[in-house]
């Protein structure tokens, strides 16, 4: 993502599973600055779909930290499916604790990182441990 992420532990993370503090530049040139949490959500349910209702409790740790000064933008990353509709509620769900800026990455986006990053593509005998290569590669690793 072009950025140095500062990351926690699994546990006792503060509802943090990573921060940044300082000036978060993109792709199309925005310029977000300020403290950054960025919080990974996993789910193992197949074909799951994300609601803003699932993050109640994760709004409610975000809001101490926007009140602690360690929360200006709220960076959510899963594997889970999120829908325009539903990214929309999310945002509105973390602003409404205090949030100025909240950035959702689905697994669209997770998948079309993996897809276009032939490095991405190489590490994933690291990610999924050593096992029968064949059912992991295919042509998309030698583009």
């Amino acid at each position: 993502m072009g950025q140095t992420v500062e990351s926690f532990l699994d546990s006792g993370d503060g509802g943090r599973d990573g921060a940044f503090v300082g000036t978060w530049k993109t792709a199309r040139q925005e310029h977000l600055s300020g403290p950054f949490v960025v919080q990974c959500k996993f789910t193992s349910k197949i074909n799951f779909t994300l609601k803003a209702s699932d993050l109640f409790d994760e709004a409610k740790k975000v809001k101490k930290l926007v009140t602690r000064g360690l929360c200006d933008s709220y960076v959510l990353m899963t594997n889970a499916e999120i829908s325009g509709t539903g990214a929309e509620k999310i945002q509105s769900v973390f602003k409404a604790v205090g949030v100025k800026h909240v950035v959702t990455f689905g697994s669209t986006w997770i998948n079309q990182q993996i897809r276009e990053s032939k490095r991405l593509r190489m590490l994933v005998p690291r990610v999924y441990g050593l096992g029968d290569l064949s059912q992991i590669l295919d042509e998309r690793a030698y583009l």
